[in-house]
């Protein structure tokens, strides 16, 4: 077998070393999100924004990679309390919003990952908190199983529009 190609084996060692920078930014985000009192949200698209640099640095393969690495030792610390979050919807949707990008125009690819994002924060609400997301809604009232998803949709497509300027942010001043 020859050996391979010095330019090859640069680009590969970059890939790797990114993978690590990037999986190592994920975990910072994910245990300052478990010891901060406030700004979980943040730090959490702090993550998912280093998984969006992975996709953009090391291709999707790289970036699940990075996210599969990140999943299983975020379950060990900061532990699955903290982290479940990520593990449902803040990890799996810059990778989705990568797949979905480059297929679908603008606004119909907004549309569709807006409600892909539904769909995993819905799954994350009925695997981690169903129990007392139905106790809400009885205590509150009937009304609330028309606002609630519609304030969800709200906050996900706000979220996807600060993820996309961050996104932007990264391409445009700082990757060189």
């Amino acid at each position: 077998m020859a050996a391979a190609e010095p330019a090859s084996q640069r680009r590969q060692t970059r890939r790797i070393a990114l993978g690590g920078i990037t999986a190592a930014l994920v975990l910072l985000a994910l245990t300052a999100s478990a010891w901060s009192p406030t700004a979980d949200l943040a730090f959490m698209t702090l993550a998912s924004l280093s998984l969006a640099v992975a996709t953009i640095e090391t291709g999707q393969r790289g970036a699940w990679l990075v996210y599969a690495a990140t999943a299983l030792i975020g379950l060990a610390w900061p532990g699955l309390a903290f982290s479940w979050p990520f593990l449902v919807f803040f990890g799996p949707y810059p990778l989705i919003r990568a797949q979905i990008d480059p297929r679908l125009a603008a606004l119909p690819a907004r549309l569709v990952r807006v409600l892909a994002g539904g769909v995993l924060a819905l799954a994350g609400i009925l695997l981690f908190a169903g129990r007392q997301a139905l106790a809400v809604v009885q205590e509150h009232g009937a009304w609330l199983w028309f606002v609630l998803p519609l304030a969800g949709l709200a906050a996900i497509a706000l979220y996807d529009l600060a993820l996309g300027l961050l996104i932007r942010f990264y391409m445009q001043r700082l990757k060189r």
